[in-house]
C-alpha cells in the first residue's frame, strides 16, 4: 500500500462564521433571568462541562483543545479560541455554548460546551435484490467518498448507486438509504436497500461500416441478442477493438455504439458505426534510414494517429537525426496520396554530403585562461559535425564567462566548410570551427549590505549569499540568494516576507553594489496541532511524527516534512496539512486530515523456479535440470493498538525433487518430488521502540531447504534493533537463536568434517551487527550508485550455543552510467566472507570448525555463474564423490555491462570470479575461478525477470574424475 501527501491552507468560511455566531448566541441566552453575557464576562469559572449528544464527554484530545479552565476568569476571547480549535477540528456538526451562574459560589460561572458530532459511515449494509456483487458496489462508494464518508453525503451516494446500476442495464433500480446509529456516537452504519429490478437486454443490433473483412473483429464486441447489457463493459470492449484495429494499420479507426431504449420494455438497440478509414503503410525513398531507428523517428505505429502535426515531428525527427550524423543539409519532406484503400506516406531522405569536423579553436579569449576554456571543446577532430553540438559548446563556454562576471560576452562560432573530398565513394567535406569571443568588462561585487533583517539578524543571513564582495556577479547566483533568504524567513514562520535586491555599479564599470531589503512581515506560530479522520490510528502517533509543535514557528519545510514523515508510515492512503488562521491573530491551528489505508493487506502468488543442481547416481555428485513450483501466502495487520506497530505472517512452500541421504536403509525411499522447501514466518515490528529513533523487530521462523550436499531443518526466533541515519546509512544489532538439524546428508560419515558428526543437530545463540550504505537510485533494477554492507558475528557457549564461531560478511557493489549518453550501466561488485571457529574438547577430540548452516557455497545464479549451484570449491572443500562440504572462507567478484531497455527487454554481459576455501586463511587470489557469460533482462510489471548463461573458463577435472561442465 502506497501513501500520498498534499499540503493546502484553508481560511475561515461561512461554516466558520455561522458555529461562531451560533455558539456566541447560545452562550449569551441562557434561562436565568439575570442572565446578561456582560455580568458573567470575568467571572471566576467553577465547573466547565462538555457533552456529546446530552452525554458527558471526557475525550483528552478534544478537552485539551477548550480553552474555558477552572480556577480561571470567563473570558469571550478563550471562548473564541476553544471554538476556532474545535471547528478546525471537522469532527463537530454544532458546536454550543451555555453559561449560567454558579449554584455553589456567587461569584462564580459554569459554562457548558455541547457538541454534535459529524456522523460519518464506517459501515455499509447492502440489503435486497442487489443483483450485482456487493464488493465493487461498496468500492465505488469509497472511491467516490473515502473510506468513512459524512452522513450528510448520504443523497449523493443514493445518486451515484442509482446511476451505477443504470449504467449496467438495471434502468428501473430502486435504492434508498438509512442511517444506523453506532455504539460510538462518530461512526454510523449506512444500510442500503437496492430493488435493482429487471435488466436490459439487448434487442436489435445494426452495424455500419463493417464489412466482411470486420466481421469477426466486431464480434468481439458481443452484442449479441438478448445478452444482458453492461454499459461500461462495452466501452471497454470498444476501445480494444479501436487498438486492435489500429495495431493493423487503420490508425484512424473509431467505433461508436449508439443505445436506444425501448419504451416499455427493457430491451436497447444497438447501433454500431464502424468507421475503419484507410490502412497506412509509410514509405522511405531517397538515401537509406537505419532500419532500427525508423519506428523511433517516425512514431505513428507508437502512436496509433497519422495526425498533420504527428507527421510534421515525424519530419523533423528525420532531419534531426541524419543532421546529428554530419548531414548537415538533410531533408525528409513527406508526402500523403490515397491508392486505392490504402494512405501512402511517403517519406523522402536527402542525406547531403557528409561534413566531418576538422578542427575547433577559441580566440579572443584575454581575460580566460586557456586552460579554462579547453576542456569545454569536446567535439574532437574526424566526428560528424552537427551545428547543434557546435552551438552546445558555444553556450558552455559564453556560461562560463558569465559565472566569471562576463555577463556581456559574446561568443560566436565561425564554421568554414572546406572543398568536397571523396571518401569509399561518399562526398565529405571538412569542417573548421573557431570560436570567436568578445568578452567585455567582468564585473565584481563591491559592498553587500542587508537592510529589514530585524527578527533574524544579518549574520543568520549573511552565511547564505554566494555573492560577497569580491566575487564575479553572476545573475543565476543573485536569484539563488533571494531563494535562500526567503526560504531561511519561511521556514522561521515568516509567511509573508518579500525580499528585495538593489544593484548599482560603480562608476568605473567594473564593481556592483548590492543592497539586500528585507520586509520581514508578522511571524507565525503554532497553536495546536488538531487531528481528524483518524480511526485506528493514534492522535498520539500522528503528533509524534509531526514536526510542527505548539509554539514553534509556522515553517514551510516543517509541513513538508511532516507530511513525507506521516506518508513514510505506510498507514495512510491521503494525507493533508492545513493552516487554520484565528481572526488577526499571529498563531494558526495545524489540521492533521488524514485517510487511512486498510489494516490488513493479503498477498499471494507462484511461481516456477529451474535450474541445475547436484544429484547422487550410483554414488557420484552430478548436475541435473530440476524444475521447482513454488507458491506463497502473506497476511499483514498494521496499526495495532493505534500504534505503527504492525504483525505479519509469511508463508512460502515449493515442490521441489530430493534424493535419500547416504545413510538410509529403506528401500522405498527414493526421494523425488515433494514438499521439500517450506518456510513460515511470523514478525512482529515496533518502529521508534519506546521512543527511540530505532525501529525494533521480532521473528520466530521455522524453514526446510534443499542443498547441494545435505537438507536441513531449522526453527528459531530473532530480535533486531536498527537505525537509519540520514537516507543511506543503516545500523543494526540481532539476537537470534535457532536449532538448525541436518538430514538426507550426501556424504558419508568418514567423510564429513568432525563438527557435522558431533552435532547433526546444533543450537545456535548469536549476536550479529550489521553496517549498510546504500545509494542505490532503484532496489531492483539500479542504474546508478552504492551498496557497502559489513556483517559481524559471534555465536558462543555462554550465550547459550552448543559451538562458538566468529564469522564476518563483506559485500561492496557499485552501479555507473556510462557517459556520452549510452544506455549502458557498469556494475562491479566484490564479497568476502571469513569465519573461525572457537575450539571445543569432546571425548577428547577438538571441534573447531563452523557447522555446515553458517559455512559458505558458492556457485549458482547468485554468486559465480557458469557453475552449478554449490559445486564451486576447492578440493579441500568437496569429497571425493563431488559433493561440497563448504568452507570457511569465501570469495566473490563480479562485474556486468548491461544495456538499457526496448520495450521492456535488456541485454547482459558478465564475467565472474571466486571460490569457497576451507579455512579463512587459504584464501588465495591465484585460486580463484572465473566464469563469464550473457544474459537476457525483461522489466515485467511484476519486476525485473532475468535469464543468465554462464561459461566456465576454467574447466577442472572433478575428484569423481568427470570434466566440470561447460556451461550453466
Amino acid at each position: 500500500m502506497t501513501a500520498t501527501a498534499t499540503a493546502g491552507f484553508r481560511m475561515p468560511g461561512a461554516g466558520r462564521l455561522m458555529f461562531l455566531l451560533a455558539a456566541i448566541f447560545a452562550f449569551s441566552t441562557t434561562t436565568d433571568a439575570t442572565a446578561d453575557v456582560r455580568q458573567f464576562l470575568g467571572r471566576l469559572l467553577v465547573d466547565v462541562r462538555v457533552e456529546l449528544d446530552g452525554v458527558p464527554f471526557a475525550d483528552p484530545s478534544i478537552l485539551q483543545l477548550i480553552e474555558t479552565r477552572v480556577g480561571e476568569p470567563l473570558s469571550m476571547e478563550r471562548v473564541r479560541e476553544s471554538i476556532d480549535h474545535l471547528v478546525g477540528l471537522g469532527r463537530f456538526e454544532d458546536i454550543r455554548v451555555f453559561a449560567e451562574a454558579s449554584t455553589t459560589r456567587p461569584d462564580g460561572v459554569t459554562v457548558r460546551w455541547t457538541l454534535v458530532p459529524v456522523q460519518r459511515i464506517s459501515r455499509i449494509d447492502l440489503t435486497g435484490d442487489t443483483a450485482l456483487p456487493p464488493d465493487p458496489v461498496r468500492e465505488q462508494i469509497a472511491e467516490r467518498f473515502g473510506p468513512t464518508p459524512a452522513t450528510s453525503r448520504v443523497p449523493e451516494v443514493v445518486q451515484l448507486l442509482t446511476g451505477y446500476y443504470t449504467e449496467r442495464g438495471y434502468r428501473q433500480a430502486r435504492v434508498e438509504a438509512g442511517v444506523v446509529t453506532d455504539r460510538a456516537a462518530e461512526l454510523v452504519t449506512l444500510r442500503v436497500a437496492i430493488t435493482a429490478g429487471p435488466r436490459t437486454t439487448i434487442g436489435q443490433v445494426v452495424v455500419r461500416g463493417g464489412g466482411e473483412a470486420l466481421d469477426a473483429l466486431i464480434g468481439e464486441l458481443r452484442l449479441e441478442r438478448g445478452r444482458a447489457f453492461d454499459g461500461p463493459a462495452i466501452d471497454a470492449r470498444v476501445s480494444a477493438l479501436e487498438n486492435r484495429l489500429r495495431d493493423l494499420g487503420f490508425y484512424e479507426a473509431n467505433v461508436d455504439v449508439t443505445p436506444t431504449f425501448v419504451v416499455g420494455a427493457p430491451v436497447v438497440d444497438l447501433l454500431v458505426d464502424v468507421e475503419r478509414g484507410p490502412r497506412v503503410r509509410v514509405v522511405f525513398a531517397g538515401d537509406p534510414l537505419p532500419e532500427n531507428r525508423r519506428d523511433a523517428l517516425v512514431s505513428i505505429r507508437a502512436e496509433r494517429s497519422v495526425a498533420l502535426d504527428l507527421l510534421e515531428d515525424a519530419s523533423r525527427n528525420i532531419q534531426a537525426f541524419l543532421r546529428q550524423q554530419g548531414y548537415r543539409s538533410a531533408e525528409a519532406p513527406y508526402v500523403r496520396e490515397m491508392q486505392a484503400d490504402q494512405m501512402i506516406l511517403t517519406f523522402t531522405v536527402t542525406r547531403g554530403p557528409l561534413h566531418r569536423l576538422a578542427t575547433m579553436d577559441v580566440t579572443g579569449s584575454a581575460a580566460m585562461a586557456r586552460g579554462d576554456i579547453l576542456p569545454l571543446l569536446v567535439l574532437q577532430p574526424g566526428e560528424p559535425f552537427a551545428d547543434g553540438r557546435v552551438a552546445t559548446v558555444a553556450a558552455a563556454v559564453t556560461e562560463l564567462y558569465r559565472v566569471r562576471g562576463f555577463a556581456g560576452v559574446v561568443v560566436k562560432p565561425d564554421v568554414s566548410v572546406l572543398p568536397a573530398q571523396s571518401a569509399d565513394g561518399q562526398e565529405v567535406r571538412q569542417v573548421t570551427v573557431r570560436l570567436v569571443v568578445t568578452e567585455g568588462p567582468q564585473t565584481t561585487v563591491g559592498d553587500v549590505t542587508i537592510a529589514g533583517a530585524d527578527a533574524l539578524t544579518g549574520e543568520r543571513v549573511q552565511p547564505l549569499l554566494s555573492l560577497t564582495s569580491g566575487k564575479p556577479f553572476y545573475r543565476p547566483h543573485l536569484e539563488a540568494d533571494r531563494d535562500a533568504i526567503a526560504r531561511l524567513y519561511q521556514n522561521e514562520g515568516f509567511q509573508s516576507v518579500r525580499v528585495g535586491a538593489e544593484t548599482s555599479l560603480h562608476e568605473d564599470g567594473h564593481r556592483l553594489a548590492l543592497r539586500w531589503t528585507i520586509r520581514e512581515g508578522a511571524r507565525t506560530f503554532v497553536d495546536r496541532v488538531l487531528v481528524s479522520g483518524n480511526v485506528r490510528v493514534g492522535a498520539d502517533l500522528i503528533r509524534q511524527e509531526v514536526v510542527l509543535k505548539p509554539g514553534s514557528p509556522l515553517g514551510a519545510e516543517a509541513v513538508v516534512e511532516s507530511q513525507r514523515r506521516l506518508a513514510t508510515l505506510g498507514l495512510f492512503r491521503r494525507v493533508r496539512i492545513a493552516e487554520l488562521p484565528h481572526g488577526s491573530s499571529i498563531t494558526r491551528d495545524i489540521l492533521i486530515d488524514v485517510e487511512e489505508a486498510p489494516p490488513t493487506t493479503l498477498s499471494y502468488g507462484g511461481g516456477l523456479e529451474a535450474g541445475r543442481q547436484l544429484g547422487d547416481v550410483d554414488g557420484r555428485a552430478v548436475d541435473r535440470i530440476y524444475f521447482a513450483p513454488r507458491g506463497f501466502f502473506q497476511v499483514v495487520r498494521r496499526n495495532l493498538w493505534g500504534k505503527n506497530r504492525s504483525v505479519s505472517f509469511f508463508s512460502r512452500v515449493s515442490l521441489r525433487p530430493s534424493d535419500p541421504g547416504v545413510d538410509s536403509t529403506d528401500p522405498q525411499d527414493t526421494g523425488g518430488y515433494g514438499f521439500n522447501e517450506f518456510r513460515l514466518v511470523g514478525t512482529f515490528r515496533e518502529p521508534r521502540l519506546i521512543d527511540t529513533p530505532g525501529d525494533f523487530q521480532l521473528t520466530a521462523f521455522v524453514e526446510q531447504a534443499v542443498r547441494s550436499s545435505f537438507n536441513f531443518r531449522r526453527r528459531g526466533v530473532r530480535m533486531e534493533y536498527g537505525r537509519r541515519f540520514g537516507n543511506a546509512l543503516t545500523l543494526s544489532g540481532r539476537y537470534a537463536f535457532d536449532k538448525t538439524s541436518l538430514f538426507d546428508t550426501k556424504i558419508k560419515e568418514e567423510d564429513q568434517l568432525l563438527i557435522d558428526r558431533r552435532f547433526p543437530q546444533v543450537r545456535l545463540s548469536t549476536i550479529t551487527g550489521t553496517v549498510l550504505r546504500d545509494t542505490r537510485d532503484d532496489i531492483l533494477d539500479p542504474s546508478r550508485g552504492t551498496l557497502l554492507g559489513l556483517d559481524a558475528t559471534v555465536a558462543a557457549r555462554s550465550l547459550g550455543s552448543e559451538v562458538g564461531f566468529a564469522k564476518t560478511f563483506v559485500q561492496a557493489f557499485a552501479y555507473r552510467r556510462l557517459p556520452g549518453g549510452t544506455p549502458l550501466t557498469l556494475v562491479a561488485g566484490a564479497r568476502v566472507g571469513t569465519a573461525v571457529g572457537f575450539a571445543r574438547v569432546l571425548d577428547d577430540e577438538v571441534v573447531s570448525d563452523v557447522p555446515a548452516s553458517e559455512r559458505f557455497f558458492a556457485g549458482g545464479d547468485t554468486t559465480v555463474r557458469g557453475f552449478v549451484l554449490d559445486r564451486l570449491g576447492t578440493a579441500t572443500t568437496l569429497n571425493v564423490q563431488g559433493f561440497p562440504s563448504g568452507g570457511s572462507g569465501l570469495v566473490v567478484v563480479n562485474g556486468e555491462l548491461r544495456t538499457g531497455y526496448w520495450k521492456g527487454l535488456g541485454g547482459v554481459g558478465f564475467v565472474d570470479a571466486g571460490n569457497v576455501f576451507r579455512r579463512a586463511g587459504n584464501i588465495r587470489v591465484g585460486d580463484l575461478r572465473p566464469a563469464a557469460g550473457f544474459g537476457v533482462r525483461y522489466r515485467s510489471p511484476l519486476g525485473p525477470l532475468r535469464v543468465d548463461i554462464g561459461f566456465n573458463l576454467d574447466r577442472q577435472i572433478l575428484p569423481t574424475g568427470l570434466r566440470e561442465r561447460r556451461s550453466v
